[in-house]
This record gives C-alpha cells, structure tokens and sequence, in this order.
C-alpha cells in the first residue's frame, strides 16, 4: 500500500511539473492574450482587437 501511495505522489508531482512547464514554455503568453483578447472582445468587429484573435489571417 506504502508503494502506491509513493507511486500516486511522484504521478501526481510529474504532472503539476508538466502543466507548469506548459503554461510557461515560450509561445505560450501569445496564445494566451490572443485567447483572452478573443473572450472579452464584445463582437468581432472591435478595432481594439488584433485580427489573429477574431482568427483573421494576415
């Protein structure tokens, strides 16, 4: 019982590692503020918004 719970722990130790390492691998911040621009965008005409967010390729 003592090795699963040692098992569950390093488990769940290697995923906080990895969504850590996910949120903060470079690209991720522009993703981010594209999806958050996207979210609090009141339609998709607002000149405030960058085109990639209303998914408007250049």
């Amino acid at each position: 019982m003592e090795e699963l719970r040692s098992a569950f722990t390093v488990i769940s130790f290697a995923t906080f590692i990895g969504i850590v390492w996910w949120a903060w691998r470079p690209g991720s911040k522009e993703k981010g503020q594209l999806a958050v621009g996207d979210l609090l965008a009141d339609n998709d005409h607002d000149p405030h918004v960058p085109s990639a967010a209303r998914g408007v390729q250049k």
